[in-house]
């Protein structure tokens, strides 16, 4: 293998730059915020290919240049599945990868599949590579960031596209380029293989797998106080998982096990016991409805937060400026927002779409939850769902709902 240049050093550049050591392949690196762009001229010379790190995008200068140049540009997932010889499962969408990807994993090995679980949800895939563990499936949650840049290798067994809406317009050229980009997922793909798609507009007559839709499959489906799965059934008041998104999820992650293995009891209780996974519509305190939606990035994510409830909300949002339309809230936030609360670098924009008196605008996320628990009475639900990215204050949503829940605990 010729000379690779690894961009990006964070963790995944980290695990990349390990992995290449202990394989003798050549490599160099390069991170934006150590080295300048005559480094990257002068390395990019020198190696045949670039993998780049989640996040690192096209409109990235110094890619650029190596598009013009006519360097091979991949991902880390692309070039980590190089080295994997089991089924993957990769998942995307722009709400509800993560939810789906850990229930899928839960489900799995319940019925004793040793499975790896990585890709965006925290773990660089090149950790299935680089681990002495024996697995019988990887399972990885993908971005269009990762999804971007793949190429001929990254082939899964399954893809499930959950949905598509308006997001990462700061790093996308436009809707478009986002949703080709989505679409990847199902680009090496034949007829062994299964895709998982619900929206049919985004169905390319190009994809060669066997499509499942598992909203319609007669052994795995919803009624209106159930969840079927072939012979046996689960209330839905009986999930810990709130709102009527998940019950796609679920669907999916239980059309995903299907395909594998055939579901029994024990799935059921897998179903019975799992609640959201951390800053996605968590409930952080007993006494009070107070829920932490911080992974909510988009307007979507919103809209989803607001329909899980059947109560009058106070709602704060606002993060980094991605120049979204919010204009689809505006009637769900009048009818079900008692309180909307701004902050964040958006706030003011934000603030022209929900021109309301009942609209506050707050200098931080403190003042903001200090007005929201103030304001909050017993029967509704303070909602921390920002709507957009958390990159103008914070480094990631993770880091935002940590804030968020530490904010809280101190004001209760």
């Amino acid at each position: 293998m010729k000379k690779i240049l690894i961009y990006g050093m964070g963790k995944t550049g980290i695990e990349l730059k390990k992995f290449c050591k202990r394989n003798s392949i050549n490599f160099c690196t390069f991170d934006d915020k150590i080295d300048n762009q005559s480094d990257f001229i002068k390395l990019s010379e020198k190696c045949s290919y670039i993998v780049v790190s989640p996040g690192i995008g096209l409109r990235n200068k110094n890619l650029k240049i190596a598009i013009k140049k006519k360097i091979k540009i991949i991902s880390e997932i692309e070039f980590a599945s190089k080295f994997l010889d089991k089924p993957i499962i990769a998942i995307t969408g722009t709400n509800g990868k993560t939810t789906t990807a850990m229930l899928t994993e839960k489900l799995l090995t319940s019925a004793g599949i040793k499975v790896f679980l990585g890709g965006n949800i925290g773990t660089p895939l090149i950790n299935a590579v680089n681990s002495k563990e024996k697995f019988d499936l990887i399972l990885v949650e993908v971005s269009s960031f990762q999804l971007q840049f793949i190429d001929l290798s990254f082939k899964p067994f399954v893809s499930a596209l959950l949905n598509i809406s308006e997001n990462h317009l700061d790093h996308h050229l436009n809707f478009r380029e986002y949703k080709e980009s989505k679409m990847k997922i199902f680009k090496n793909q034949n007829k062994t293989d299964y895709s998982l798609i619900v929206q049919p507009q985004f169905i390319k007559k190009n994809i060669k797998s066997n499509r499942i839709n598992p909203l319609k499959n007669n052994k795995i489906y919803e009624t209106d106080d159930n969840i079927i799965i072939e012979n046996m059934k689960i209330r839905k008041d009986e999930l810990k998982l709130l709102g009527p998104h998940n019950i796609k999820n679920i669907l999916f992650s239980l059309n995903i096990f299907s395909l594998f293995k055939k579901p029994t009891k024990k799935q059921i209780n897998v179903l019975r016991n799992f609640s959201s996974p951390p800053h996605r519509l968590q409930r952080i305190s007993r006494n009070r409805i107070i829920i932490n939606d911080s992974k909510s990035t988009s307007p979507q994510a919103t809209e989803v937060a607001i329909k899980s409830f059947n109560r009058k909300i106070i709602l704060i949002m606002g993060g980094k400026n991605k120049g979204l339309n919010y204009n689809s809230l505006q009637k769900l936030i009048k009818d079900k927002v008692k309180l909307l609360i701004l902050c964040g670098e958006n706030k003011f924009e934000l603030s022209k779409i929900f021109d309301s008196n009942s609209n506050l605008i707050a200098s931080n996320l403190l003042e903001a939850v200090t007005l929201g628990l103030k304001n909050l009475k017993s029967e509704e639900v303070l909602l921390f769902s920002p709507g957009t990215s958390s990159f103008d204050q914070y480094d990631s949503f993770t880091h935002r709902g940590e804030i968020f829940t530490d904010y809280v605990k101190k004001l209760s």
